[in-house]
């Protein structure tokens, strides 16, 4: 049995354009409480693992502050996508919406991660044994490009089954963060290639935007920088690229927010949509939810 792909899409546009407030200004404001929030804070401290070497636990701190904040109102946008694609009232008091719940919410991806980094443990070993047994520097980067490579795809399908855990974390938070991981697993049990699938047929726009940043971002900074590399590096070529740069980014995002603010949302509401369908099929069928599932 498959999910109708373009069915579902034709009705998360219909819901996004009978959204009240308008989905372009929710997620506006939704890219400023987090990715806008982000930058702020990274402005102002340094946020990543160079504080770290610096002795600047403040902004470690600051860090893992805006990672834990940007995790709950994630949960707050599929909120809304939830609620835009059931035709439900849908304000921007949604994207707040998992403050909640935050603990609960934490917790989810808490759960997530082990299982993940425990597949990823075990995964490694093969990966490691083919990588010692190798009889050459030559062998050994291969074993460890293909042995990666599988890896990779392999963690992807596993992270599939735990997609819908936030909507079933949304849709029934008194049964707490661990039901929602288990019954993502039963219902993408067989439903990993359509969701997949879904996400592959966005591709094509997410490359167009990138290439529409990227494009505007060479366009400004290489026509100032080709002639003052001719000259060698000087304080004034440093200062040059990093204004240079700085200008690039902000003109490259401008570019690319239009793009953005109607293929996010168009995204996270025909995700929502999928949810919507699985928890329709399984209604009909009344499989037995929340049964235990294997360690991972």
């Amino acid at each position: 049995m498959e999910i109708n792909r373009r069915e579902l899409k034709a009705r998360a546009r219909q819901a996004m354009a009978a959204a009240q407030p308008g989905f372009r200004r929710v997620t506006l404001l939704f890219l400023l409480l987090t990715s806008g929030v982000s930058m702020v804070v990274s402005a102002l401290a340094p946020t990543d693992a160079d504080a770290l070497y610096g002795g600047d636990f403040l902004g470690l701190f600051l860090g893992l502050l805006v990672l834990l904040y940007t995790v709950v109102m994630s949960i707050g946008y599929k909120n809304w996508s939830l609620r835009v694609y059931r035709g439900r009232e849908a304000g921007y008091g949604s994207l707040i919406d998992g403050f909640s719940m935050a603990g609960r919410v934490l917790l989810m991806e808490v759960l997530i991660f082990l299982r993940v980094f425990g597949w990823a443990l075990l995964l490694s070993i093969p990966v490691g044994i083919v990588m010692v047994g190798a009889q050459s520097m030559e062998g050994m980067a291969l074993s460890a490009l293909v042995g990666y490579g599988a890896m990779y795809i392999l963690l992807t399908v596993i992270m599939y089954r735990y997609a819908l855990a936030p909507y079933l974390l949304l849709d029934r938070p008194e049964l707490g963060p661990g039901a929602a991981v288990r019954d993502s697993v039963v219902l993408m049990k067989g439903w990993k290639w359509e969701l997949f699938k879904l996400d592959l047929s966005f591709l094509g726009w997410y490359l167009l935007n990138a290439l529409l940043g990227a494009a505007v971002y060479l366009a400004v900074l290489v026509p100032t920088l080709l002639p003052m590399l001719q000259q060698g590096i000087t304080p004034q070529l440093v200062l040059t690229i990093w204004s240079g740069s700085v200008l690039a980014m902000v003109l490259s995002t401008l570019v690319q927010l239009p793009l953005d603010l109607w293929l996010q949302p168009y995204y996270e509401v025909s995700r929502a949509g999928f949810y919507q369908a699985r928890q329709e099929l399984e209604g009909a069928k009344a499989p037995p939810l929340f049964q235990e599932d294997t360690p991972w």
